[in-house]
């Protein structure tokens, strides 16, 4: 290298020393970089809530010691129901029966066995279906009995949706429809929830052994996995984990969150209670589960909560249009069980202390997922002005973009989400039925595809939230569709 050569390198450091960045990126970092960071910062702090759960309470997630027909043959079992709660909509049935089958799979170890306490019931708008599911399983070991809702059938209060077909089984049990002589568990399913032969086994121990009325487990997304958009099974990565939070508020009794699936409940309380929740300002209510579970605190404390760790298994939605407004009615179902939830009486005699953590929990719950799509926004907007100063920093020794914690704590936030994606789709594709290389593939995409997944789940929360802050609380349910066909038929409807 001749000596021409040798200045050139320092006069180069020194004209990128001296050059300013563009008036632009120093906005962007001193204006929005702050906001940013706290956004940020929110979302990662209920992260860690997941993760501290995930690292330290995972034992008691999931159960994991196998359960055998003999097993639950020694112990005083109790009745157990499976109820499945249906509209009767295009494509239910199918999805409906393939969640029958596994129950009756089991019943077929011992027939003679899970005959006397096993049951499943069909509770559908749908007379049609109900006609097809009961010719379907007529002379089996355990009965499958429908019902079907009359169209002119209202509660007392008026309850619409789901909550009015979930009451109106209540009332004819309150009647001695099915009433078995003894202990008695509902096990809510959706229209496409399957529990297979094991976890179902491991689910009757559960219930032969404990005091709790109202439990849950939790929920995976094989199911027609591949049927699913990309984006669709990149959202459902994000829910496993979620149920890591379901786990500690069940056990520690605080319902800031139930899910209407792989919902257990002792029969004789949800019949005391009910699911007659009226409606709010004349709309009816979406989250009647939240709702339920708001009731059940306030009336019987925490005490009656617990956590099964039996898995069920569901399937995404097909369509990011469907996932779409799904997560749109979670948000807007639980702003509405707030509101009802405020105005109970008996929630204003609570503790001031109970009452701020299920208010401000549940807030916080529906803040960070609301504020997801905000500070998606913001990191495209943000993130070139950051990455140029960082290399001007590596370069040139330059200023920072970040002190040396705040660039730790985001990069821990970040390990933290893409870690969750990761567990989330782990879980969604060990059951799923494909080889290593299929599962390690369809792990790495939803990892690829989680910001953009990301930010189309919380804009839905974010719409919510915008929706029912400007007053417009008109309420529109369909249910999710539950095969590819009944989708794209909902899409060419507009439905």
């Amino acid at each position: 290298m001749d000596a021409a050569e040798c200045l050139a390198v320092p006069n180069a450091d020194k004209s990128m020393e001296r050059s300013p960045m563009p008036i632009w990126m120093n906005f962007l970092l001193s204006i929005l970089g702050p906001i940013l960071f706290v956004g940020v910062s929110i979302i990662g702090v209920r992260m860690a809530l997941y993760w501290w759960s995930f690292l330290f309470r995972w034992k008691r997630y999931r159960r994991r010691t196998p359960v055998s027909s003999r097993d639950l043959r020694a112990l005083d079992v109790p009745f157990v129901k499976i109820q499945i709660t249906t509209r009767g909509s295009a494509g239910s049935t199918e999805v409906i029966t393939r969640g029958i089958r596994n129950v009756v799979d089991l019943a077929r170890e011992d027939p003679e066995f899970y005959g006397r306490f096993l049951s499943v019931e069909v509770v559908t708008e749908s007379a049609g279906q109900a006609r097809a599911l009961g010719n379907a399983f007529q002379g089996l070991a355990i009965p499958v009995s429908t019902l079907v809702i009359p169209e002119d059938y209202e509660t007392p209060d008026g309850t619409g949706l789901k909550a009015r077909g979930l009451h109106y089984v209540v009332e004819q049990r309150r009647k001695s429809w099915n009433r078995k002589p003894g202990r008695t568990f509902i096990v809510h399913y959706d229209e496409e929830s399957v529990m297979v032969p094991g976890e179902l086994r491991k689910l009757i121990h559960c219930l032969a052994t404990t005091d709790k009325k109202i439990l849950e487990g939790p929920i995976y997304y094989p199911l027609e996995y591949l049927n699913a958009s990309p984006l669709c099974r990149g959202m459902e990565a994000n829910r496993p984990i979620g149920c890591y939070e379901c786990r500690h508020v069940m056990e520690t009794g605080v319902p800031l969150h139930l899910h209407g699936s792989n919902l257990v409940i002792d029969e004789s309380l949800e019949n005391e209670i009910g699911w007659d929740i009226g409606c709010l300002e004349g709309q009816p209510f979406i989250a009647e589960d939240y709702v339920f579970g708001m009731k059940a605190f306030t009336s019987y404390s925490k005490e009656v909560f617990g956590w099964h760790g039996c898995v069920m298994l569901e399937q995404p939605p097909f369509s990011v249009r469907s996932a779409f407004k799904q997560r749109y009615r979670w948000i807007f179902g639980v702003l509405q069980g707030m509101k009802s939830m405020t105005r109970n009486p008996l929630f204003v005699s609570l503790p001031g202390a109970t009452k701020f953590s299920l208010v401000w929990g549940t807030r916080y719950r529906v803040g960070t997922f609301a504020l997801g799509a905000v500070v998606g926004l913001l990191s495209a907007i943000v993130f070139p002005a950051f990455l140029v100063r960082a290399l001007k920093t590596l370069l040139s020794d330059g200023e920072p973009p970040l002190a040396a914690p705040g660039s730790a704590w985001l990069a821990l936030v970040g390990v933290m989400w893409m870690g969750s994606v990761f567990i989330g789709a782990w879980h969604n594709v060990a059951d799923s039925g494909m080889n290593r290389w299929a599962r390690a593939g369809e792990i790495s995409l939803a990892v690829l595809l989680a910001p953009v997944a990301g930010l189309i789940e919380s804009s839905a929360a974010l719409w919510a939230v915008f929706q029912w802050t400007v007053g417009k609380r008109d309420v529109h349910w369909v249910p999710t569709p539950k095969t590819k066909k009944a989708d794209l038929q909902s899409i060419r409807s507009g439905e």
